[in-house]
């Protein structure tokens, strides 16, 4: 057998399962007695949560329990900082991770507020409507600059401040290297958000075997161990009694390696207490507002740089949008941060960034995680630097490479 890869089409392992029907996905997994679970969602970005009236959708054939954040007692709890901001001087960093139900106050549209389970998912959604949610609706803090702005709403009321963090790291002298400079150059960039839409949407079953104290659950999740680990400390298991079946991902893209989803923490629960398997399958328009997304920035930059091309210094300042929560700590802005310098010699560097809450679905590493902001900055800096002094753009580049 020839062991030549290059210049050969290698076959696939799993190309004929894919292509013959036969793989598995979460939501072809079917279990004896099998629940079908769906969310009641905030329609406001931003409101007082007073109450839920569930029962109407209790009174309706079929429908086997309605959660709220209420019954889920002490299991209540806010998710794990699941990656702590680095030992940088002066770091400010306010926590705010997700919940599994809101209670209080809803902070994004989409966040979930009550779970219908049922014999089959059209009753589920179905009872959706049945449900009364009783809200006063806050002004939406979504602007970068404006959630900033002395009199916005604050989203978490116990920080007191919409600024989730304020990082800076420099090297060099910038000012000096400016002052020296032969042509400086300023420009703002808009990056925009996004959502990874995995052809495979979001999907949760779990069935629990009381006598053999086992629970299994099945994720479309790039995470399997870790999700495992965490669902057996929140569950007071052992985690030889929890399995987690990370089957065929039609699509990860980064989303489907947050810890924890709300559905991933729910699921499971549910399954325990009413000892039947239960499923939840995200639908297409969930998938816009429940899974997390791509983030959005704003950068002032500015690069410093004698006649003939070379790079003195760079300065940068921008704000990250993190969303309603910020799990993931500073993982996305400071890879922008630290990625913006790329592969030039730059011997001054300041850079400093505010990572703000605001009312939109929280941001988590996706692609790149933040690092492509910096290279996007960066390059195009290079490029107006190489149009103001006559150079081609590759020239500019070589002439700064380490």
């Amino acid at each position: 057998m020839s062991r030549t890869y290059v210049g050969t089409s290698v076959p696939r392992n799993e190309d004929r399962r894919l292509l013959t029907g036969n793989a598995l996905f979460v939501d072809d997994v079917h279990l004896e007695g099998l629940l079908h679970v769906a969310f009641v969602r905030s329609d406001h970005a931003h409101a007082l949560l007073h109450g839920v009236d569930t029962s109407a959708a209790l009174a309706r054939p079929g429908v086997v329990a309605v959660i709220t954040a209420e019954d889920l007692g002490d299991y209540w709890q806010p998710g794990p900082l699941l990656v702590p901001p680095p030992p940088i001087d002066g770091i400010v960093f306010n926590q705010a991770s997700q919940v599994p139900l809101a209670k209080d106050r809803v902070r994004h549209v989409g966040e979930p507020i009550a779970m219908v389970i049922a014999e089959s998912r059209y009753i589920a959604e179905d009872a959706l409507a049945d449900i009364v949610v009783d809200v006063d609706p806050l002004d939406p803090v979504v602007g970068l600059e404006a959630a900033l702005e002395p009199g916005a709403e604050i989203i978490h009321p116990q920080l007191g401040t919409n600024l989730a963090a304020h990082v800076v790291q420099r090297h060099g002298d910038y000012e000096t290297a400016k002052a020296a400079a032969d042509v400086v150059i300023s420009r703002r960039f808009h990056y925009d958000r996004g959502a990874a839409a995995a052809m495979e949407n979001r999907c949760v079953a779990a069935r629990w075997d009381p006598r053999a104290e086992e629970l299994t659950v099945w994720d479309t999740t790039q995470a399997p161990i870790p999700i495992r680990n965490g669902l057996a400390r929140m569950l007071g298991l052992l985690e030889s009694r929890v399995r987690v079946v990370a089957p065929y991902v039609g699509g990860g893209f980064g989303p489907k390696i947050m810890m924890f989803y709300p559905e991933e923490v729910l699921i499971p629960w549910v399954a325990m207490r009413l000892g039947r398997p239960v499923k939840w399958a995200e639908d297409r328009q969930e998938n816009f507002f429940a899974t997390t997304q791509e983030r959005s920035q704003i950068h002032d930059a500015e690069i410093a740089l004698s006649r003939d091309g070379k790079i003195l210094g760079v300065q940068d300042f921008f704000f990250h949008d993190t969303g309603a929560y910020d799990p993931y700590g500073l993982t996305v802005p400071i890879n922008s941060q630290c990625t913006l310098l790329g592969p030039y010699d730059v011997p001054a560097y300041h850079s400093e960034f505010r990572a703000v809450f605001t009312n939109t679905v929280t941001v988590t590493p996706v692609r790149g995680a933040g690092r492509q902001h910096g290279v996007f900055v960066m390059e195009r800096l290079l490029d107006i630097a190489a149009r103001e002094l006559g150079l081609e753009p590759a020239e500019i580049r070589r002439r700064n490479y380490l």
